[in-house]
């Protein structure tokens, strides 16, 4: 027989897990807001240049923990896609600059980048990262994007990106109250933050049976006291502590 597994209610780190939730869900409302206002302005007709009506909307999203905003859409009715992406903070943020045409010498094909293809293929909102945005700011950034739909169809996202290291440092006292090793973490294993040298950003859970776990994404005690607290709802985040 194999290992067996013991569930709880409230595993150690729930509440390291509760306040994660939290964050997420503010910085998805970010993205949502960003997605009513696109959706609301693509008809059938609309061009490109049309997406700069969003640009204050993008603008004032930044603060906080958002270091970075906007929305891409798929090509519109010039055959170009659509793009208001900006970063930084206010007073003097910069708009994003991608080439999204295939014949480009810098094309960006945004088709293979997960932050797109996951909202473009489950119809879900997703997480990507932690992942160094080499294309940004050099720094390990989570992005959190939603699908924009229009006529039922998939046509872009509206996002927004925030640093590793601003969500580490929210984090820091809840994660100290914990009282043991813990780490939040994704759903493949990659650790977004640790309070402990052995679980720094960026490293991954090498143990299968862990693995295993996070992508059930069920809150348990593992056979050695690992346990197990995932953030609520559909978010592929969780919280590890060790004994």
């Amino acid at each position: 027989m194999g290992q067996m597994t013991t569930r709880t209610s409230a595993p150690a780190g729930s509440a390291l897990a509760d306040h994660l939730t939290s964050l997420v869900e503010e910085t998805f409302g970010a993205a949502d807001h960003l997605r009513r206002q696109v959706e609301s302005l693509l008809g059938p007709h609309a061009v490109s240049a049309d997406l700069a009506a969003v640009r204050p909307e993008v603008t004032a999203t930044l603060g906080g923990l958002i270091t970075g905003a906007g929305v891409i859409t798929t090509p519109l009715a010039d055959g170009l896609h659509g793009l208001e992406w900006w970063m930084g903070r206010s007073p003097a943020p910069t708009r994003l600059a991608l080439d999204l045409d295939p014949d480009g010498d810098d094309f960006s094909d945004i088709g293979r980048q997960q932050w797109f293809t996951v909202p473009r293929d489950t119809g879900r909102r997703h997480v990507t990262g932690p992942y160094v945005d080499y294309v940004c700011a050099e720094q390990y950034t989570l992005t959190f994007t939603v699908p924009i739909v229009r006529d039922g169809t998939f046509a872009g996202v509206a996002g927004a990106d925030v640093f590793v290291g601003d969500i580490e440092r929210i984090l820091r006292p809840a994660m100290r109250a914990v009282g043991a090793p813990v780490a939040v973490v994704n759903k493949q294993g990659r650790i977004v933050a640790g309070n402990t040298a052995h679980h720094i950003t960026g490293s991954l859970i090498r143990e299968p049976h862990i693995r295993a776990a996070l992508l059930a994404g069920v809150a348990q005690t593992l056979p050695e006291g690992v346990t197990l607290a995932p953030c609520g709802g559909d978010l592929p985040l969780a919280v590890l502590t060790w004994p």
